[in-house]
């Protein structure tokens, strides 16, 4: 009983103290605007995630609206716009270095280093995905290696 009775002093005080603040009759009504501004902010953050998480939701609603009346994937016309697509759907979300894609007659050339083999094996595999790309030609290696269209030259020329 006795520890219910300090808590209830405890809250008392506090509420005591937060009234005087608020309604000191110096400073108190400054303070109150304050907290009305910073209530206002908050409130008007709070409408702006939720409006973000709305519209994230809606564009997410439609792509997947897109793709069941679209179940068939875009394949472009040319090579330009092959390699357009490459950059954007496959290499857009791979962090890392700076590739070279070259396409003819749709297929497709890639070039330059990568941190590891896994990375890239996974942009060999993801580009062959790509609708309209009929075969890839990998020439990616890792730093300090040289490329695999290389290597002939240089063990001639050192042998």
């Amino acid at each position: 009983m006795r520890g219910a009775n300090l808590v209830k002093l405890i809250i008392a005080g506090a509420v005591g103290a937060a009234l005087a603040y608020v309604f000191d009759p110096a400073r108190g009504r400054r303070r109150r605007a304050e907290l009305k501004d910073r209530g206002r902010a908050t409130v008007r953050r709070e409408v702006r995630a939720v409006e973000r998480q709305a519209s994230y939701g809606k564009g997410r609603a439609e792509g997947v609206i897109h793709k069941v009346r679209h179940p068939r994937p875009h394949v472009p016309e040319d090579d330009e716009t092959l390699v357009d697509k490459i950059r954007s759907e496959v290499l857009g979300r791979v962090d890392g270095p700076h590739l070279t894609i070259d396409v003819y007659d749709r297929v497709v050339t890639l070039r330059g280093e990568v941190p590891d083999e896994r990375m890239a094996q996974q942009v060999e595999h993801d580009v062959r995905a790509t609708p309209g790309v009929v075969d890839v030609v990998n020439l990616l290696h890792q730093p300090g290696t040289p490329a695999p269209n290389k290597a002939d030259a240089l063990r001639a020329e050192n042998p």
